[in-house]
């Protein structure tokens, strides 16, 4: 469900005026479709370790998050925002995702 509360609106529709009606309102159908709605959207702007707390015990597999979270923001988990890793997860697990890892 986050990574597609990420997928539902561009970032460039977000801003904080009353343009926002404009650019973001024609998203919000796309929140309809997404389990757990709207209020699905508030745990994007939270650090991802309080979304592993929750619903992560094994210790390798929190390890495991914690270093994509390093590799893809520079910051553990509990510095990486929520939107980043949906966003990175959703992709690295779509049909035919490949991981590419720079040799030397």
């Amino acid at each position: 469900p986050l990574a597609n509360a990420v997928a539902a609106m561009p970032t460039a529709a977000l801003r904080f005026d009353v343009g926002a009606a404009l650019t973001a309102g024609q998203f919000l159908p796309n929140f309809a479709l997404i389990k757990g709605g709207p209020f699905t959207t508030s745990k994007l702007t939270t650090p991802f370790s309080s979304i592993v707390d929750k619903s992560v015990d094994d210790s390798f597999v929190r390890n495991w998050l914690d270093l994509l979270c390093f590799c893809l923001s520079g910051l553990p988990a509990q510095g990486t925002i929520t939107a980043e890793m949906a966003m990175m997860m959703g992709e690295f697990y779509e049909p035919g995702a490949v991981m590419d890892c720079p040799v030397g």
